[in-house]
């Protein structure tokens, strides 16, 4: 009995303290994204008023093409989804993107939130949790490695535009994603090593817990299996997809800075699409907010840009890339739980 209770108390202790921690997360990360927005035209050596007064010119006809042009990334990253879950609908693709998106941009480390909402949505639609691991592993080496394509590229253009500091304070940071992204192809590419590589980190995660089973040795080599059978037979609409919507982010971001009367060459907004996409891979605030911002809104400054015109044109662009998505995923999240309902609501009156 006694045991039972002390159990009990440990219990509601470490669910009191990770309920604080998430918290103080939660507050903290809220203020370092107000104060970055706060400070993002000083930061650059502009004021919120010059930027208030270029972003005041933009027309209505010119927000709905620009958001023409966001809905048709998103239609193309669908391809993406759909082709890494077999069964999975382009329509049922976009819910995801919306969803999840929406989630991540409000929570702070949104980003475990917003897959486990659509993890709880593929259960619903009927695929099977491993179906899911393979989506979750298929997609995120996909969009790692179109990130760190839109960096090699670049990367290939410092000697046209002199870009390099753009780069230089955030290379070292970043290290760590090329090398891990190398990891799992190494791992992908050979069975022996898929289940060395689980085995090694059993062993790592008993060191810390004795108690835990972890079966990654055997876990590891099946996953592999599953993400190359979806690889293989996915890679064409994956590959024209993810092109599609890298290419409609550049040319959102392009527009952007045309309806603003701004002109920047081409390899200038690759290197500050890049270093955005730097950015976002270490999601500190909520879909990287104020982070994204000022690092980009920086190095298109260094880069020659007007301080004033730069800060608006990526407010603009990230209206409709991170600010847009909430509402936009937030209804269509409320549609799905609503069309979901239904059905068991129904049950229910007949019952």
């Amino acid at each position: 009995m006694n045991r039972s209770r002390a159990q009990s108390r440990t219990g509601l202790l470490m669910t009191t303290t990770g309920r604080t921690r998430r918290v103080i997360t939660s507050i903290l990360s809220g203020a370092a994204t107000a104060g970055l927005m706060l400070l993002l035209p000083r930061v650059v050596g502009s004021t919120w008023k010059a930027v208030g007064d270029v972003l005041s010119q933009v027309p209505l006809w010119d927000l709905a093409a620009l958001a023409v042009v966001w809905i048709g990334g998103l239609w193309s990253h669908s391809f993406v989804l759909a082709a890494s879950l077999p069964g999975l609908t382009r329509r049922r693709g976009l819910t995801l993107n919306l969803t999840g998106s929406a989630v991540a941009n409000v929570l702070p480390l949104g980003g475990a939130a917003g897959t486990g909402l659509n993890y709880a949505m593929t259960r619903r639609w009927g695929f099977s949790p491993a179906a899911f691991g393979g989506f979750l592993a298929v997609t995120t080496l996909l969009n790692v490695v179109a990130k760190l394509g839109v960096v090699a590229v670049a990367l290939a253009l410092v000697p046209f535009i002199h870009s390099a500091s753009a780069f230089s304070a955030t290379s070292l940071l970043f290290l760590p994603v090329p090398v891990a992204v190398a990891v799992v192809v190494w791992v992908l590419a050979d069975v022996n090593v898929a289940t060395a590589f689980g085995r090694a980190v059993d062993r790592l995660i008993r060191t810390f817990r004795r108690d835990h089973r972890s079966q990654l040795a055997s876990t590891v080599p099946e996953l592999r299996h599953s993400v190359l059978r979806v690889l293989r037979a996915g890679w064409r609409p994956m590959t024209v997809g993810m092109l599609a919507y890298l290419a409609l982010q550049l040319a959102l971001l392009w527009l952007c800075f045309q309806v603003l009367g701004i002109s920047l060459g081409l390899p200038v907004l690759v290197t500050a699409l890049a270093v955005g996409q730097l950015l976002s891979l270490v999601p500190v605030t909520p879909g990287s907010a104020g982070v994204f911002e000022v690092g980009t809104a920086a190095a298109l400054v260094a880069l020659g840009g007007d301080p004033a015109g730069v800060t608006a044109g990526l407010l603009l662009f990230r209206g409709f890339t991170y600010l847009l998505e909430i509402p936009v995923g937030g209804v269509t999240l409320a549609i799905w739980c609503w069309t979901h309902r239904r059905p068991a609501a129904r049950e229910a009156v007949a019952g």
